[in-house]
Order: C-alpha cells, then structure tokens, then sequence
C-alpha cells in the first residue's frame, strides 16, 4: 500500500514537471497557428490531443486533492494557471476559425473546417460522457415542449404525452 501511494505521488509530480514543458510547446504552437488564421491549421488536431489530456490530468489531480487542506488545493490550482490560460487561448483561436470559415474555404484549406468538425465530434462525446452523470446528480430532469399540443399528458415511455419529452 505504501509502496503504490508512493508511486502515484511520485507520478503525479513527474506529471506536473512534464506538464510545463508541454505547455511550452502548447504555447509556442499556438502562437504560430494564430498568426496566421487563415492557413492550414497543421498543429490543430495534435493541439486539441494535448490539452484535453492535460485538462484530464488537470481534473483528475484535482478530484484527488479534495481532501488536501486549502492552502494546498490553492498551490495546486496556481500551478495549474497557465494550463487555464492555454486552454483559454485555444478557445479564442478554435472561436476565430469557425467565424473565418468561408475565409478559410476561399484560401483553400477546407481541411480545416473538418478538423473543426472532428474536434466538435470529440468535445461531444466527452459532453455525453459527464452529462448523465452531473445531470442526475446536479441538475432536474430537462422537459422539452414540442409547440402546438393541447391538454394531452397521457404518459409512455419516458415521455410525459406528446408535448413533453423527458
């Protein structure tokens, strides 16, 4: 038991130390991606790869450290900052591309526009991974009304009559 916590501890600061370096890289590909808003977007898809298993570090490291004391979880959210702000920047930039779609079209880099595609394919998956489980923990059942129903509330399968579904 010693021995394994030991060896996720020492993981865990491996990760957090490689984290920087990373982020390096991050920040220096962004950058060069953004200077040039309407070209092929090569680093786009290995960018989105290497946030989203940081951001995962991230949430992980963090659910760990629930129990941590305050002054602790406060050291461990502030070397986690810059991977905040990174993560702010690639939103801004995947933002500056789908309002440059059609610019991006008439440059000729469509390719751009699916791996904007695939990355709304993944960020959805992830979204439909979390959501049961936040939503019935955290949030009430979602009815939708479907316009131009009557009285009716007759009840079938996890639906509540034709102008509601659950």
């Amino acid at each position: 038991m010693v021995h394994r916590n030991f060896e996720q501890t020492e993981e865990m600061v491996n990760n957090l130390l490689e984290m920087n370096s990373r982020l390096d890289v991050l920040e220096d590909m962004l950058e060069a991606e953004t200077q040039d808003i309407l070209g092929p977007a090569h680093n786009l898809l290995p960018m989105h790869y290497q946030i989203n298993q940081l951001e995962e570090f991230k949430n992980q490291t963090m659910h760990q450290a629930k129990k941590a004391s305050f002054d602790s979880r406060n050291r461990l959210s502030l070397w986690f900052e810059r991977l905040n702000n990174v993560i702010e920047a690639f939103d801004e930039y995947i933002l500056a591309l789908a309002k440059n779609m059609l610019s991006l079209v008439r440059a000729g880099h469509p390719e751009v526009i699916v791996k904007l595609i695939k990355i709304a394919e993944i960020e959805g998956r992830e979204d439909e991974k979390v959501r049961p489980r936040t939503q019935s923990l955290h949030t009430p059942m979602i009815l939708t009304f479907h316009a131009g129903c009557g009285n009716q509330t007759r009840e079938k399968s996890g639906k509540v009559g034709r102008c509601f579904e659950i």
